[in-house]
């Protein structure tokens, strides 16, 4: 039976009025949930809830069967996450150095950089490492914010919009990678708009409207899914994954 690593429970949060209402999801060991929704739905404050970077007003996350509160700073060992925009969380010269940064610090810096390296190798990076995070290409800065959430090897993964900007080469290697931390364990889960990137990697989908969790992702998109099966009728909140399509 599959651990759950990650439960919010009617998380109420917002800024001058609620953006997410009620909102309550789990997602287990080895398990991609994804949230889909429109710009301004409230998918990346979602995100930095359950991060723990913004405290609910009502509610609670937990992590690992925990209250998430009660284990900062410490649980940010095991959670890795990917912002909506990889300049926020961008501070050192080199690719190299950030993407081995959290690894370093938690291996050491000869089995922190070898990790750097092996997740640029699976990301198609390796060949940008030495050059500054501020000069790349959109693509190239969400492949190696990435890099960097995923190299220290995370019980929980949280990702905003993992797709954007990237080419179709590149949304490949990122949906092998899901697939291959799904195999180690993994719980991660997504905010994402790309109805065709949920279809390929997620497990269960809800749509997150007007600051509340709806089961499955707008089945009018489904059959456009390269897939190529329609999943309209099909249970709620569940789509195939990428490894059964």
């Amino acid at each position: 039976m599959r651990r759950e690593v990650l439960r919010a429970v009617s998380i109420v949060f917002g800024y001058s009025e609620p953006v997410l209402v009620d909102v309550s999801l789990t997602v287990e060991e080895g398990e991609v949930v994804a949230v889909a929704g429109p710009t301004g739905s409230g998918k990346t404050t979602l995100i930095m809830v359950l991060a723990g970077l913004l405290r609910p007003w009502r509610g609670e996350v937990f992590f690992m069967g925990r209250p998430l509160w009660a284990q900062l700073p410490d649980a940010r060992r095991f959670v890795g996450v990917m912002f909506q925009n990889p300049d926020d969380m961008f501070f050192n010269a080199t690719v190299l150095e950030e993407v081995a940064y959290t690894a370093v610090r938690v291996y050491g810096a000869e089995k922190g950089l070898e990790a750097a390296r092996e997740v640029a190798e699976k990301l198609g990076i390796s060949h940008i490492l030495n050059k500054p995070p501020y000069r790349l290409s959109g693509g190239q800065k969400r492949l190696v914010a990435l890099a960097a959430a995923v190299v220290h090897q995370p019980k929980l993964l949280l990702l905003d919009e993992p797709s954007t900007y990237l080419d179709e080469e590149s949304t490949e290697r990122v949906i092998k990678l899901l697939k291959e931390l799904k195999s180690r364990g993994t719980a991660v889960l997504v905010v994402t708009h790309d109805a065709e990137f949920i279809c390929r990697s997620a497990d269960e989908s809800y749509m997150l409207a007007e600051g509340r969790l709806i089961n499955s992702v707008p089945s009018f998109r489904r059959p456009l899914c390269i897939c190529g099966e329609d999943r309209r009728g099909r249970e709620p909140g569940r789509v195939q994954s990428g490894e059964d399509a």
